[in-house]
């Protein structure tokens, strides 16, 4: 089956057999046995809410869905060098004023992380 759009306001996903061809204005069936007496072949219409994660919009094979995805785990890699790298959650506050100075510091060492600085001191590249 291949997908055939998203009807959001139903919140469900179409899917139509892959062997329906748009050739010459005419919608004909190229299978051999159809499966299906219907114009456009067998379609199969699949609720969203039912598996959130198996059919999404958009769906996984597309470009946004990349874009996303790269979004996402960017995220998520720098949440984990702040709790995990610099130990955001070891500190113990007695207030969140405290921890928000922590979370500040760790962002700027994250943001001088980011800037590659040179591993070298400048003096003994000039000596």
């Amino acid at each position: 089956m291949r997908r055939d759009g998203t009807e959001s306001a139903k919140g469900r996903t179409k899917f139509k057999c892959p062997k329906i061809s748009f050739a010459g204005g005419n919608v004909t069936c190229t299978c051999e046995n159809p499966c299906s007496t219907a114009k456009y072949g067998r379609t199969v219409h699949l609720v969203l809410k039912d598996n959130p994660r198996l059919f999404n919009d958009p769906p996984r094979s597309s470009k946004e869905w990349k874009l996303e995805y790269n979004a996402r785990t960017s995220a998520e890699r720098c949440n984990k060098r702040e709790k995990v790298d610099y130990k955001l959650e070891d500190g113990r506050y007695r207030s969140s004023k405290m921890w928000y100075c922590r979370l500040f510091a760790i962002m700027m060492c994250q943001h001088l992380d980011a800037w590659d600085l040179p591993k070298t001191p400048r003096l003994k590249d000039v000596l």
